[in-house]
């Protein structure tokens, strides 16, 4: 399972168990793209989001090092029925054009934050993109309000709704952190300390 381990077994997360992401991996805040594809393995996915096959690397570190030769290096994992794509930089891993037929007759979720602070949370299923909200500003398209089922979601996770207010108690914007919590608890899969330090990516570029 490449050390991943199940929300159902462990109990519901919030935004502080992610907390060791941003404090092991503190390149990301430049910048985090995640996509889970459900019911689809690595190779097939990596084919679906590159244009060119680069071999594998040996986790999160190892894309993002391979990723100062190849700016839009995306690399997936198998993890428990799932496929996790990450990528420091490409946005083809949330683009609407890669997430639509990935989705058919399966479903993928998909959060963001670029290196200009925009943030994003998507859930695709059998082709139609059924959710989307800003994690960040908690707020759907425009100035469309949080998509009502996720409003408990995020209080769940320690997030404050309200997107006039700081995400956490303490002023925080802890937005990869508490994306990651989100997903953990929708899927029942949290990515782990042992998964993104040793599990092997398929790697390719978007470019």
């Amino acid at each position: 399972m490449n050390g991943a381990s199940s929300g159902s077994e462990s109990g519901r997360t919030t935004y502080r168990d992610f907390e060791w992401v941003t404090r092991d991996y503190p390149w990301i805040a430049n910048g985090l793209f995640v996509t889970y594809v459900k019911g689809s393995d690595p190779a097939t996915v990596i084919e679906a989001m590159t244009e060119e096959g680069l071999g594998t690397e040996i986790g999160l570190a190892g894309v993002n090092e391979r990723g100062w030769e190849e700016s839009a290096i995306i690399g997936a994992a198998a993890v428990e029925g799932w496929t996790i794509a990450i990528a420091p930089a490409a946005i083809a891993v949330s683009s609407d054009k890669v997430a639509r037929p990935l989705s058919l007759g399966r479903e993928v979720l998909t959060h963001f934050r670029d290196i200009n602070g925009g943030a994003g949370f998507y859930v695709w299923a059998d082709g139609e993109r059924t959710v989307y909200f800003d994690p960040l500003l908690r707020r759907g398209f425009g100035l469309d309000p949080m998509p009502t089922q996720w409003v408990p979601r995020l209080e769940e996770v320690g997030v404050n709704p309200d997107g006039n207010e700081p995400m956490t108690q303490d002023g925080g914007f802890p937005v990869i952190e508490a994306s990651l919590a989100l997903v953990a608890n929708y899927t029942g899969v949290r990515i782990t300390p042992e998964f993104l330090s040793r599990a092997t990516f398929i790697v390719g570029s978007a470019d």
